[in-house]
């Protein structure tokens, strides 16, 4: 008799429950320090307290809640195999990952049309986007993602509820067909697709400008090509986002269509993988794609070394 995804996560093999547990530990400490650490090298760096950095910032936010509030929780499920935390810890954190996830897509959101008027409508760009203008456009973007949370607390018989697979409480969408089609709709298709039009007109603006700029005012090229790998850092951010969430996206609707869990366990626990891995990777984008993060983490983590060195030959 085939095992349910519940037994399937209570009778786990020891070498099994260490090695998922371990992994999703990883992954819930690299999430909580490294974008701990981003926030941190904005805030001590001057010159990377920039309004684009505002926005990086707001994404690191959500994900040191994720990390702080939803992570925690699956990597004691995974280490006991059921969850221990009762129904109303079950809904927060279903509600907390429901939340930061739709407040990071749409923040990415905000991100790309904020890219396209700095470098395709520079003259509506310093109108539009100042400090407390753009302060208010992250309320309102999570405000937004708690609006479109709040309705699966009033969906009868539907809800945030335990998905043993997953290790995780989420919202189970086959329960509701039109709210799934509402979010895929609302809270996706549209923030990817302006994100899309968005980064496709700022790197034609920006192809098209260098050729022009290379002919003369030099200045203002380089001012342009800086501009052009901000924009790429932050378009890199969308790819790997979209790389851990479309796989979710995919499994989530296709579950909707046969109104079922379809899937096998492992392809589940990916899921969550996948899930929790989305808000671990934007430092290492930053790293990887920009010289002044690049340099600040490196700053930040070697005095971290020097002055743990000095505490420990002092003692």
């Amino acid at each position: 008799m085939k095992k349910s995804l519940s037994e399937e996560l209570a009778f786990r093999t020891v070498a099994l429950v260490w090695t998922e547990t371990v992994l999703f530990a990883v992954i819930n400490i690299v999430a909580f320090f490294g974008n701990l650490l981003t926030c941190y090298a904005v805030y001590r760096n001057q010159r990377l307290r920039t309004l684009s950095n505002m926005f990086v910032i707001a994404l690191g936010v959500s994900d040191i809640l994720i990390s702080t509030f939803c992570m925690p929780f699956s990597v004691v499920t995974l280490f006991h195999g059921r969850w221990m935390f009762g129904e109303s810890f079950c809904r927060l954190e279903g509600f907390g990952i429901f939340t930061f996830g739709m407040a990071s897509l749409l923040t990415m959101g905000l991100i790309a049309i904020s890219r396209y008027f700095c470098v395709v409508k520079p003259e509506k760009y310093a109108v539009l986007f100042k400090k407390q203008k753009a302060l208010l456009y992250i309320a309102i973007v999570w405000c937004i993602a708690l609006v479109g949370s709040v309705p699966p607390f009033l969906i009868k018989n539907a809800g945030f509820e335990f998905q043993p697979a997953k290790a995780m409480c989420l919202y189970t969408f086959e329960r509701s067909i039109p709210y799934a089609v509402f979010i895929g709709l609302i809270f996706i298709a549209a923030p990817l697709t302006v994100i899309k039009i968005c980064y496709a007109k700022v790197f034609y603006s920006v192809s098209r400008s260098n050729r022009v700029f290379s002919l003369g005012n030099m200045q203002q090229l380089r001012a342009n090509v800086e501009e052009a790998k901000v924009t790429k850092t932050l378009a890199a951010v969308v790819v790997g986002f979209t790389c851990c969430w479309l796989p979710i996206s995919v499994m989530d609707y296709i579950d909707v269509a046969q109104g079922k869990t379809t899937f096998p366990r492992q392809a589940y626990l990916t899921y969550g993988f996948l899930l929790y891995l989305s808000s671990t990777i934007n430092p290492f984008i930053y790293g990887g794609t920009n010289k002044r993060f690049r340099r600040e983490y490196r700053a930040i983590l070697t005095r971290i070394l020097c002055l743990r060195f000095h505490e420990k030959h002092q003692n």
